[in-house]
């Protein structure tokens, strides 16, 4: 055989750039799509109890509409749901295992409030986190700050939802 036969007999490869760049795509697809129903998977429990606790808070405690669902673990652990009712007023239902306890926006302090009172008291220290919550046998705002933005130490103060008393001060070890 001569070269030019041999040259005529070669066949083309079938990993030619265009289909290796296909099938890059594909895998980087496939890795997406996998990822994404990781994802969903993995937090699909937290949201079921989530949707569980404000269609629950519809029912015990009349809401119409939901603002805000949180979860708060201290002591126990238990859901805190903001709404409105159907004539507009603002409401903050604790569901907890033994029933729900339903209170007015306006009859307790508001988020901003304890703000105000948090940094007034604290100048200069950073709020971390702030959520309703529920700390003693009452409706609470668990406030967790930096105490020294030096040593990233944090601490956490609980107030009274009804008249913004402080409640307790725990400061973390790191």
């Amino acid at each position: 055989m001569t070269p030019s036969r041999i040259a005529e007999r070669r066949r083309q490869s079938v990993w030619t750039g265009w289909r290796l760049t296909l099938i890059a795509l594909g895998f980087l697809v496939f890795l997406a799509v996998v990822f994404v129903v990781y994802i969903r998977s993995a937090d699909a429990e937290y949201r079921g109890e989530e949707r569980a606790a404000a269609a629950k808070a519809k029912q015990e405690a009349g809401l119409t509409g939901i603002d805000k669902v949180s979860k708060h673990v201290w002591d126990d652990s238990i859901w805190v749901v903001e709404g409105k009712d159907a004539a507009g007023t603002a409401w903050f239902v604790w569901l907890r295992e033994d029933g729900a306890v339903k209170e007015k926006a306006s009859d307790g302090y508001g988020e901003d409030s304890i703000r105000s009172r948090f940094n007034a008291e604290h100048p200069g220290k950073k709020i971390v986190r702030l959520l309703p919550g529920w700390f003693s046998g009452q409706p609470a705002w668990e406030l967790r700050y930096t105490d020294d933005p030096g040593t990233k130490r944090q601490a956490i103060v609980f107030y009274s939802f009804k008249d913004g008393s402080q409640l307790r001060t725990y400061n973390l070890v790191s």
